[in-house]
Formats: structure tokens, sequence, C-alpha cells
């Protein structure tokens, strides 16, 4: 895997808490491990509010509320 150094400006209070509880030599995993968490999350959250614009447009439009009102009477029918 591919490394990049990159220079952080973190709050003192922040830093110093960190530094307590991550040993040295495990700060850079420790950070790469909480942004790969971070970086999942907002994926998640982005798609989840995607998914729920797309279901709210589809809500919205006529033709396909047309169309499935169509269907409505096979639902009511029943496979059994």
């Amino acid at each position: 895997m591919e490394q990049i150094r990159v220079n952080l400006t973190i709050e003192r209070q922040v830093w110093k808490s960190f530094s307590e509880l991550v040993p040295n030599r495990q700060k850079s995993r420790a950070v790469n491990e909480l942004l790969r968490n971070e970086i999942a999350k907002k994926i998640r959250q982005n798609e989840e509010k995607a998914l729920s614009l797309a279901f709210a447009e589809a809500s919205e439009d006529k033709d396909r509320q047309t169309t499935i009102s169509g269907w409505e009477s096979l639902d009511a029918e029943g496979w059994d």
C-alpha cells in the first residue's frame, strides 16, 4: 500500500489525549484507521441521503404512481 506523508493541524488537547492513549509508533496506524472508519461512515451517509432523495422523487412522480396503482389489483388477488 502506497503511503504519503501529511502535515495536519490538530487541537492541542486532542493531540494530548491521543498521545496518552496511543503508544508511539502506532499513531499513524491509529489515525489511518480512524480516517478509514470516518470515510466509510460519510460514504454511507451520502448513499443513504441519495437513496432517500430518490425515494422522495419517485413518490412524487405521477406517472410512476399511476403505473403502480395499475398493479395494485394483482396484489389484492393474492398468489396462494
